[in-house]
């Protein structure tokens, strides 16, 4: 779809940044009390952009479904599955438009039109009885489309493994004695991914422990497990965090007090892209344009904001100068829901996709990086 076909759109209304002067456009279509796009690291919109899945919750009922907009404005079709309800292994679009979801033991692929079939089990012989408190944190697809990954916790431990799509066989790769999450497929490497270490609470003991090195780089043989960000020591809010993978096969990531790093895996050399503090972040696919937010984690001290980069220029402009802390009732549900802004750039780079937070409310806004946007950052 064009960036400019919102502008008539039915389903979405226009919003001006009082300080930039740029436009977003959220979805009013209300299906639910709380409407959010997917997490940063999974795109939101089908390859073609034509569709956007969002996830929607009904609080205080901690698990979320899925919803769907077209965003074709001669063609505003809204669409809510119930029967997509997933507390964990967060969504991720599937190549045929459709989405995978986990809930339970299960991974699951729905299409666009709500039909439902099971794709992957977890095996008894695996769990043995204890609880899986998680499936996954979001789903992440092998490059050569044959795995869904997981990173799961039962019991009192983790554990990262493979789903194959075909056949439903499940493959252990490691298990640790404390938090990993947040694990993603290379983008270019099928046996390639990065898994974080991260907090946690031990959930038989409630004792916390904070990680100190974030994003490790594994394989699929479980043999590799290196530190790619060890120089920035992590301790609360400070230090490396919020990694991704960039369309060409960078490691990208976040230290919390100097911005956004990438790591390019065939030379060792890291690069500094964008130096200011920063939360959560995306780029482009070919790593010209990088989204992020500054700060939901210091929402209750000062507004949030979303930002657009440009790489070539090292030029930026505020999609949102000062985006409102949800209302007391989303804020206290927020450790539930996750909601912050989690920016994205779209699978074509036409828009950044994330969370608003619209009339006291969250829902899903996209901002088209058109001709003014790019003018302005040139």
């Amino acid at each position: 779809m064009s960036p400019d076909s919102l502008t008539t759109h039915p389903l979405f209304e226009a919003f001006t940044d009082p300080h930039s002067g740029v436009v977003s456009h959220v979805l009013k279509a209300v299906i639910a009390p709380i409407q959010q796009t997917f997490y940063y690291t999974n795109p939101s919109l089908t390859a073609d952009e034509r569709w956007l899945w969002i996830m929607t919750a009904w609080p205080p009922a901690p698990s979320r479904t899925l919803g769907l907009v077209c965003l074709d404005p001669g063609n505003p079709v809204v669409r809510h599955f119930p029967q997509a309800q997933f507390p964990g292994a967060l969504p991720l679009v599937a190549p045929d438009g459709g989405v995978w979801f986990g809930a339970g033991a299960g991974l699951y692929h729905m299409s666009q039109d709500g039909e439902v079939r099971q794709v992957f089990k977890l095996p008894e012989e695996y769990i043995k009885g204890r609880e899986l408190r998680r499936l996954a944190t979001h789903l992440s697809l092998s490059s050569d489309g044959k795995y869904l990954l997981l990173d799961g916790q039962v019991g009192d431990h983790w554990f990262v493994g493979t789903a194959a799509l075909a056949g439903g066989e499940f493959r252990l790769i490691r298990e640790f004695a404390s938090h990993h999450n947040h694990a993603l497929f290379s983008p270019v490497h099928p046996d390639l991914f990065t898994i974080a270490h991260d907090q946690f609470r031990h959930p038989v003991t409630g004792e916390f422990t904070h990680h100190t090195e974030r994003t490790h780089l594994m394989d699929v043989t479980g043999n590799r497990y290196e530190c790619v960000n060890s120089q920035f020591r992590c301790s609360p809010f400070h230090g490396a965090c919020h990694e991704w993978w960039s369309g060409d096969g960078r490691i990208c990531y976040i230290d919390y007090d100097t911005g956004a790093y990438e790591y390019d895996l065939d030379t060792g050399i890291t690069s500094h892209v964008w130096r200011e503090p920063l939360c959560h972040a995306h780029c482009s696919g070919d790593r010209r344009w990088w989204c992020a937010d500054e700060s939901p984690y210091k929402w209750r001290e000062q507004p949030c904001k979303v930002l657009l980069y440009n790489r070539l220029t090292q030029a930026r402009i505020e999609v949102r100068s000062a985006m409102p802390m949800p209302s007391t009732d989303y804020w206290e549900t927020r450790r539930v829901y996750h909601i912050d802004p989690h920016p994205q750039i779209s699978p074509r780079g036409n828009y950044v996709v994330y969370t608003a937070i619209h009339r006291g409310q969250p829902s899903a806004a996209l901002c088209p990086i058109e001709d003014g946007i790019r003018q302005a950052l040139a």
